[in-house]
């Protein structure tokens, strides 16, 4: 067809819709319902990956961590012990391992008393280990270090120090833990994990005020730059089979960390797509249904342009316009509600997690603007066909 003639059907497609003005606007209202729920479920979603793997590429492709059973987040009943870290350490290529065990206890400090979770830890490793591993960051004083071992410290989780108790606790504060006196060398930065509640201690402390030992939750290690880190890691399932007789632990690399996060991402994004994109069908079905009406009001119409010559396409270009200008809009107001949306979400994600950042690209804007225009040209076929099959006679009767 010429430019001129689609700037015509255009135009007679616009005439059309505002005949209706209300009934328009409920229909493409629908139409931005379903865009703007796609399009910032996108955005956030992939941005959700995006910040996972930069954390997670940030702490470095060089650490294993060894968990116990077999289920992800399942400490209850089995344990790593002393035998499993030993046998991890020995294993060539690894730099070094820290192990971590952890309990209940009762907090006090002036006087107010809480319940908080304690993490015992060798302080050997853990100044190395701080960041690399466990991802946390100081905020002040110091980490434990190899000269705490044996005495009462204890490095604090960001909430713990700022929320938990009435008065702040900064470094140089005694928190009796269990009825033991434990000074405070350091606060940890804000990570927006269960930490932030915790606190680490000497595990010859953490012996003393909880009666437990070599009871680990988790056992992480560093791999030596260079080193082949799945050749180690397989040979760290075989060592462990062999002493505990069956493969009742699980290993996992910074990799298989990291794809197993963005699996699961995935997966509940596509679901939450899926249940955007119903909102996409049912503006579908609302622009048919408002074809369809416009089509029946204007029947005479049809009638008089096929009898002055306008031939079957040309009545269907009209109807497919208005159609198309539907979704378009819909499209447009819906990818700027969705982005309103998206920065929503975005602010109030950055209170947990100031890394994250929503991902938009130029690619999500132009295709969820074509589909919304193919979804208006799909829903509006049948009704435009109907227009056009119209006997002219019949139609100017009408």
């Amino acid at each position: 067809m010429e430019e001129a003639a689609v700037i015509d059907y255009v135009y007679l497609a616009w005439k059309g819709l505002r005949h209706q003005p209300l009934r328009s606007f409920l229909t493409v209202i629908a139409v931005v319902i379903g865009i703007a729920a796609v399009f910032a479920l996108i955005s956030v979603i992939q941005g959700a990956k995006e910040t996972i793997t930069h954390e997670l590429t940030e702490l470095g492709a060089n650490r294993i961590i060894v968990l116990p059973g077999t289920v992800m987040g399942n400490y209850g009943g089995d344990y790593l012990t002393d035998e499993d870290r030993e046998a991890i350490e020995s294993i060539p290529g690894i730099k070094y391992a820290i192990a971590i065990q952890t309990a209940v206890v009762s907090a006090e400090v002036g006087g107010e008393e809480r319940s908080i979770q304690v993490y015992g830890i060798d302080p050997t490793n853990f100044s190395r280990a701080f960041k690399t591993i466990i991802g946390g960051y100081l905020e002040s004083g110091r980490t434990l270090d190899r000269s705490d071992k044996g005495r009462f410290v204890i490095f604090i989780g960001n909430k713990l120090a700022h929320d938990v108790f009435d008065k702040d606790i900064l470094p140089g504060s005694t928190i009796y833990i269990n009825g033991k006196p434990f000074r405070v060398v350091g606060v940890m930065k804000e990570t927006h994990t269960p930490i932030d509640y915790g606190a680490y201690i000497p595990e010859l402390a953490f012996k003393e005020v909880t009666g437990r030992w070599g009871k680990y939750i988790r056992i992480a290690a560093e791999v030596a730059e260079g080193s082949d880190i799945e050749s180690i890691a397989e040979k760290i399932k075989r060592r462990l089979r062999a002493i505990r007789g069956a493969e009742d632990f699980r290993v996992l690399t910074s990799k298989q960390i990291l794809q197993r996060v963005n699996r699961i991402i995935t997966m509940l994004g596509a679901l939450l797509i899926v249940v955007g994109a119903i909102s996409l069908v049912v503006g579908g079905l609302g622009i048919m249904n408002t074809m369809y009406m416009s089509v029946t009001e204007r029947t005479r119409e049809i009638g008089i342009m096929k009898a002055v010559g306008a031939t079957k396409w040309q009545i269907m270009a009209i109807f497919l316009s208005e159609a198309a200008i539907i979704g378009t809009l819909g499209g447009i107001a819906g990818e700027a509600f969705g982005l309103a949306v998206a920065k929503g979400i975005e602010g109030y994600i950055q209170t947990i997690l100031e890394s994250y950042h929503i991902s938009i690209t130029p690619a999500l804007f132009i295709s969820l603007l074509a589909f919304s225009a193919v979804v208006g040209i799909v829903s509006g076929l049948l009704p435009a066909k109907m227009g056009a099959d119209l006997d002219p006679v019949e139609a100017i009767r009408q």
